[in-house]
């Protein structure tokens, strides 16, 4: 199986936007972490699941959105 790690126009419109999320849990259970979004390097921090979605898919519509206008 090859893996394609490849992320931008080349792609073209079904092409993938690749983000590492980092999670940690404190003492009490609450969740909090950094997404970074690979191709462009850029982190934000998030505090909770909910945080967590919203940010994803923030990231997600503008990818979504610089693949269109190439």
């Amino acid at each position: 199986m090859t893996e394609d790690r490849r992320e931008g126009p080349e792609d073209g419109p079904s092409g993938f936007a690749t983000f590492i999320v980092r999670v940690s849990k404190d003492k009490a259970g609450a969740i909090s972490g950094v997404v970074q979004w690979v191709r462009t390097g850029k982190k934000v921090q998030f505090r909770g699941l909910v945080a967590l979605r919203k940010v994803i898919s923030r990231m997600v519509e503008q990818a979504m959105r610089d693949q269109e206008k190439l």
